[in-house]
């Protein structure tokens, strides 16, 4: 069931584009999901793999036309993704350009609808007075959207501000546990899988070609190898300490 959370959740960022003729081909041999398929104003998450298919990371992008993308960085920082990529982007001539430090809204249809803001549909964003609306689940089975200002934006955002009730880091917290939403790099390790988290529907396209970690991905998919899964579990004493190991009997079966 997909449900909306209603609230303002903040999260400082930086958006960039990166653009060029071979952009769409370039993304979507690095990246999980696929940008071949993606016209103006569609929008998708992606895993940013290694070449054994473990997640090093999450890309949001926006599709602004056939050769630009609009992108945001989720669990990994911009020197990171710059460090690692730039020298394929040279070899291709794709050109990053780094906007300014931005917020992320995460607003419901409601706040967006109380604010008199357009409503994105699924998978799709809108750009309004400058800024994009932007389609992005940040919990599983909700509705969310985040806004992406940039330098050209005029949006005001203080009656968003002044009219949705702040979550706090603490609240979020709460609610990515409750709704068993991974959070990277929190719930992962360096040896963690897409389909340790239930993730591969919401990042991955199966049918696109070859892209950085696709084989080992896609045997996974279809042999179904997965080892790990995301649970909640409950204490009805005590606290739980992060990192302790979960055992049944004498049998170690996972870790907080």
């Amino acid at each position: 069931m997909t449900q909306s959370t209603s609230g303002l959740h903040v999260i400082e960022t930086a958006v960039f584009t990166l653009s060029g003729e071979n952009t769409k081909r370039w993304c979507n041999g690095m990246f999980s999901n696929n940008f071949r398929r993606m016209q103006p104003m569609d929008a998708h998450r992606s895993a940013i793999c290694d070449d054994r298919g473990r997640v090093q990371g999450f890309i949001d992008a926006v599709c602004i036309d056939a050769d630009t993308f609009l992108c945001t960085l989720d669990g990994t920082t911009l020197e990171w993704f710059t460090g690692r990529f730039q020298m394929y982007m040279m070899l291709d001539d794709i050109e990053m350009d780094v906007g300014i430090p931005t917020v992320h809204h995460m607003l419901s249809a409601a706040d967006l609808k109380a604010l008199e803001l357009p409503v994105p549909e699924t998978g799709k964003a809108v750009l309004h007075e400058g800024a994009w609306i932007v389609h992005r689940p940040r919990l599983r089975d909700h509705t969310g959207f985040d806004i992406l200002r940039t330098e050209e934006s005029t949006l005001d955002i203080s009656p968003i501000v002044e009219q949705s009730a702040a979550i706090d880091a603490s609240a979020w917290q709460g609610l990515r546990v409750d709704t068993r939403t991974p959070e990277f790099p929190t719930d992962f390790t360096d040896k963690s899988f897409i389909h340790d988290f239930d993730l591969q529907d919401s990042v991955c396209n199966f049918n696109k070609g070859c892209y950085v970690g696709q084989e080992i991905i896609n045997r996974m998919d279809i042999k179904e190898l997965a080892n790990k899964k995301l649970l909640r579990i409950q204490c009805s004493s005590g606290t739980f300490t992060v990192g302790a190991s979960v055992s049944v009997g004498d049998k170690q079966v996972g870790s907080i």
